[in-house]
């Protein structure tokens, strides 16, 4: 090889080198990203009042919702920040939500950055301590799925909302309207379940045992939604589970393949929230 070509072949690594670390200093998510994780560490209000949105909301691993001022006040540490051991993945929804999620060991932590007029900032974030299952009470009868199936307790506020949450009720209804509406990528993490396989690959569940009560999705007993563009709704609920302790959802909708479909979803369980039962018939 020639010394030329040697010359060559450096300065097509160092370029290749170079352009990276372009690449990477130049997204603004990533950079605002270890920012606001150092500012939480540090304690630099000036840095959180730049980077945490107005409506910005924290489920920490408890299922503990706390809102901007009080996430300010309580000097709160992130679950899971960056740096050696900490895995960070990263999905852009349309040009103006970026779901961030940091993972280490049994802990996970979700970021959803939106972008405002004056650059992105941090709408919400929800963590999981991933926890080994309690027993479960199971219903002895059917329970319809009425809420979310038929009705929400949401006032949707446009046509986007709207058509969102058409497609998120429609996919709670049956197991082949889920298929239809969950993202092929998507994994869902929970407290008492870790992280999923990716939809695509997960095995299809086994048919229940004769006999089985049918039990429809969680009910919504609260829930607020924001609009990112025409395609792209962030949804935090609060959501009874039959059986078990009640849990915090933190979802992205994103229209695409022609369809509303389920992104992202986290699912915090409320450590001290009750089991809920049901009685038949009332």
């Amino acid at each position: 090889m020639s010394c030329f070509t040697k010359g060559a072949v450096v300065l097509g690594v160092l370029a290749a080198s170079a352009g990276w670390q372009t690449r990477a200093a130049d997204d603004p998510v990533s950079a605002a990203d270890k920012a606001l994780v150092a500012a939480f560490e540090k304690g630099d209000k000036a840095a959180l009042n730049k980077y945490l949105d107005t409506d910005f909301t924290w489920i920490d691993h408890d299922g503990i919702m706390i809102f901007r001022s009080d996430a300010l006040a309580l000097g709160m540490k992130p679950l899971v920040g960056e740096g050696e051991g900490v895995d960070i993945v990263k999905h852009p929804y349309g040009d103006q939500v970026v779901w961030l999620q940091a993972h280490s060991g049994k802990n996970y932590a979700s970021r959803f950055w939106v972008k405002r007029a004056e650059g992105w900032r941090l709408l919400h974030t929800a963590e999981i301590s991933v926890l080994q299952r309690e027993n479960r009470v199971r219903p002895t009868f059917d329970i319809p799925c009425n809420n979310p199936c038929k009705q929400l307790p949401i006032r949707t506020v446009d046509k986007v909302q709207e058509a969102a949450m058409a497609g998120w009720q429609e996919q709670e209804s049956g197991r082949q309207f889920w298929l239809k509406h969950v993202a092929d990528d998507n994994q869902t993490v929970s407290t008492y379940g870790g992280q999923t396989a990716p939809k695509k690959d997960r095995p299809n569940p086994p048919p229940p045992a004769p006999g089985t009560p049918t039990v429809g999705a969680a009910p919504v007993l609260f829930a607020r939604l924001w609009t990112f563009g025409p395609e792209t709704v962030v949804m935090v609920a609060c959501q009874p589970t039959y059986g078990e302790k009640a849990y915090w959802a933190s979802r992205i909708f994103h229209f695409q393949h022609g369809t509303w479909q389920m992104a992202e979803s986290y699912h915090t369980y409320i450590q001290a929230s009750g089991v809920m039962t049901e009685v038949q018939g009332r």
